[in-house]
């Protein structure tokens, strides 16, 4: 039986602290929603959600708190009797009135708010040039003294909210920007603020997910794209596709960000991987085609037997076991190049049986680079690097704090380079797949990368991390006084995507050197975060 009362009449469920049962009811009223026709119903629906999750609306509100309270809350009034006039308070003096800023718009500002609008309601993605013509009439509206006056300031805010919301993703290039000045990231779940700005950021982290999972060597990549662009009709059991990846990528969607499934996946599709991971596997040729296909490998075995059989060239089978015992030779030797790996018993036997994935993915280097050592052996690192970026953030927590001690020091390495050295803290497996300055990374480092890869990388479920932490005040001052930035543009460089690259340097390098000095149970909370 559902709540009378709201938000619980809005999600149709009873009063709960379960959070999965609130996201269960919201994805699944959302679903039934057109979030473009119907914003308003979308909005409250939103709005309801996060109500639900802050706890704060379990019980419906008491009938003291609906009894009517007497003028300013000053306690029951006294008989009209009560009161002698020899009691009567003495007269107060008048308060001054306080000044109020009174905010005209001229008809260039009419233009200017006309202009925003035009921009806003084009079609498709913003052009370069559109993109810099907003900024600028945003970076206008944000440098007035008028937004001194709260009132301009709050109809400001809530206009370019919803000009984001209503034509997004138009437009959310700007989204950081706007959510930094008006300090959105401390107030999108407080309850009273304007409905559209949770709804972005949970757009805003859907987008910046959807980049992710669009980047090749990301673990659901392959499953993603499948959902994506694969075809609808055909075999499913020929696509290499994970099935247990799958179905968690199908829940996490569902759950978390259920408006992705609705733009970018094909129905069809979903619904029959949906059903072929319930049912544990998809289904593959019958017995009678095993037997088939078994018939004409042994008649091709049969005639290349009655050929020439000492030229492998004629024989795949003969060829493909060649090619394999030269790929294991050769990364062999690379794992060679790790001084203390024999010591540490990490040798090509252990990485085939610890990290399969890890071993195919060195055979395929070694097969494609097999002429020459040198860029064979640099793609296999980078291999292991994006590897070991892409899972260092679900480790446990020695390993993390290992990384970012290795990190600091080269960031401490890179600070002659800003630019490069903001590059790699922002999206390190990037940085290094390019082919930049892999230089910067010490022996020890690489070495600890291929030994974590080679420990950890098997063949369990890897989840998606959540990349928000809370930093203490005492904290802040800490990370103040080591990293030098003023206050304001620290915290600018820890909300923001487009702080000043020497700012972003000095803020992370500091951050990543007091995580490895503060207590493991602060540290492990904000790890995850920010590797």
């Amino acid at each position: 039986m559902s709540g009378d009362f709201w938000p619980w009449t809005i999600l149709h469920i009873a009063p709960t602290d379960d959070r999965k049962t609130i996201r269960e009811a919201y994805s699944h009223l959302l679903k039934a929603l057109d979030h473009e026709a119907e914003t308003e119903a979308y909005m409250e629906l939103r709005h309801a959600r996060d109500a639900a999750l802050s706890g704060q609306f379990l019980h419906p509100p008491s009938a003291e708190d609906e009894a009517e309270e007497d003028d300013f809350g000053l306690g029951n009034p006294l008989p009209d009797d009560a009161m002698r006039a020899d009691d009567a308070p003495p007269p107060q003096p008048e308060l001054e009135e306080k000044p109020a800023f009174n905010v005209e718009y001229s008809e260039d500002d009419d233009k200017r708010f006309q202009r925003v609008v035009d921009l806003f309601l084009g079609e498709g993605d913003l052009t370069p040039a559109e993109n810099d013509e907003l900024e600028q009439h945003i970076d206008a509206l944000f440098a007035d003294d008028r937004m001194g006056d709260l009132g301009h300031y709050a109809r400001v805010e809530g206009w370019l909210a919803q000009l984001l919301a209503d034509r997004y993703p138009r437009g959310a290039g700007l989204f950081s920007k706007v959510a930094d000045y008006f300090h959105w990231s401390d107030r999108a779940q407080e309850l009273g603020v304007h409905p559209a700005i949770p709804w972005l950021f949970n757009a805003h982290e859907g987008e910046s997910l959807i980049r992710e999972l669009n980047t090749p060597g990301h673990t659901y990549h392959r499953e993603w794209i499948e959902l994506t662009k694969g075809k609808p009709k055909g075999m499913l059991w020929t696509r290499g596709i994970d099935k247990p990846r799958m179905a968690n990528l199908i829940e996490t969607v569902r759950r978390d960000y259920p408006w992705l499934e609705q733009e970018h996946w094909q129905p069809e599709l979903v619904a029959r991987w949906e059903k072929a991971a319930a049912s544990g596997g998809v289904k593959g040729p019958g017995v009678w085609t095993w037997i088939a296909l078994a018939f004409f490998a042994l008649s091709a075995i049969g005639r290349m037997a009655g050929g020439d059989a000492s030229e492998s060239d004629h024989n795949p089978a003969a060829l493909a076991a060649l090619q394999a015992a030269e790929a294991d030779k050769h990364i062999a030797e690379f794992i060679d190049g790790f001084p203390k790996a024999a010591a540490d018993g990490r040798t090509l036997a252990t990485l085939r049986e610890k990290s399969p994935k890890t071993y195919s993915t060195l055979q395929n280097v070694s097969t494609t680079y097999s002429g020459s050592a040198e860029p064979r052996n640099r793609i296999m690192m980078r291999e292991l690097t994006e590897t070991y970026y892409l899972i260092i953030d679900k480790l446990p927590y020695e390993l993390q704090v290992a990384d970012a001690r290795f990190r600091a020091a080269m960031i401490k390495k890179m600070r002659e380079n800003p630019r490069e050295c903001a590059e790699f803290i922002r999206n390190p497996r990037t940085y290094l797949r390019q082919g930049n300055s892999v230089h910067y990374i010490s022996p020890d480092y690489r070495y600890q990368m291929f030994s974590v890869v080679h420990d950890q990388y098997g063949d369990r479920e890897w989840g998606l991390a959540a990349k928000d932490a809370t930093l203490s005040g005492e904290f802040i001052g800490k990370l103040i006084k080591r990293s030098g930035v003023p206050e304001e543009r620290l915290r600018a460089t820890l909300r923001s995507q487009n702080a000043p690259e020497e700012d972003v340097c000095r803020t992370m390098g500091s951050l990543y050197e007091l995580l490895t000095e503060i207590p493991a149970k602060e540290a492990g909370k904000i790890l995850p975060a920010v590797l």
